[in-house]
């Protein structure tokens, strides 16, 4: 069931480069290397999407200044093809972050390689060995799989990161633009359409019932709450 919720968890920890091959744009590969990240470079959009479905990357960094171009439409592009993975947007100087531009964060030049080093360390996939145990769950954030009443289930990195953030905080009203902040790292909450779509999307992993939810309730007007089992 759960293939069709969209792009398979990252592993590891490799970085897909996606800048211009003009030997004036100066290359972010060095210092991401130095930092002990595998850094593929590649210098169209079209072949790095090819090569990141057949090998997901744990972060993709759209150099887009280095094209001279905003790179909004890239990046639009990119994230279509790249659901759940996460998207570093370098934009040139002087230009306006565009909240629908489907980057996970963007970076405005001038600023610093340790920078765009802490904004990927931020967004990388954590160890393999990272179990978060709450309740009947047991979520392997590095592997995005979630195990419940002893069925392992697949999910999406969004919902994998999703449903984290619930088992951190159980019981708690969680509003809407909280949720968008700490999944989608942006400070955009004009438009929640696509977190309720990713919770029906675990609710229908997780529930028996997603007409009926037992874990994920709903608190109308506001936000979200998960409830466990009271021998939990």
């Amino acid at each position: 069931m759960l293939e069709r919720f969209g792009f398979p968890c990252m592993s590891e920890t490799e970085i897909l480069l996606i800048e211009s091959n003009r030997a004036s744009a100066p290359s972010f590969a060095p210092a991401l290397e130095r930092k002990g990240y595998s850094v593929r470079i590649h210098h169209k959009l079209d072949g790095a999407m090819q090569a990141a479905k057949k090998s997901p990357p744990g972060v993709v960094v759209l150099d887009a200044a280095s094209m001279r171009t905003s790179g909004k439409r890239l990046c639009r592009k990119a994230r279509a093809e790249l659901d759940g993975v996460p998207i570093i947007l370098v934009s040139p100087e002087g230009t306006t972050p565009d909240p629908h531009s489907g980057a996970s964060l963007t970076l405005v030049q001038p600023f610093t390689a340790r920078k765009l080093i802490n904004r990927v360390e931020r967004l990388m996939p954590g160890d393999e060995k990272d179990t978060l145990q709450v309740g009947p769950f047991s979520l392997d954030r590095a592997k995005c799989k979630v195990t419940l009443d002893g069925k392992q289930i697949r999910l999406t990195p969004k919902m994998s990161r999703l449903l984290e953030v619930f088992l951190k905080n159980p019981g708690r009203l969680m509003m809407r633009k909280a949720l968008i902040r700490k999944v989608w790292q942006t400070d955009y909450t004009g438009d929640t359409r696509t977190l309720d779509v990713h919770m029906s999307w675990l609710r229908q992993a997780i529930e028996k019932d997603p007409t009926r939810p037992q874990y994920l309730k709903t608190i109308r007007g506001m936000g979200y709450r998960l409830d466990l089992p009271e021998d939990s």
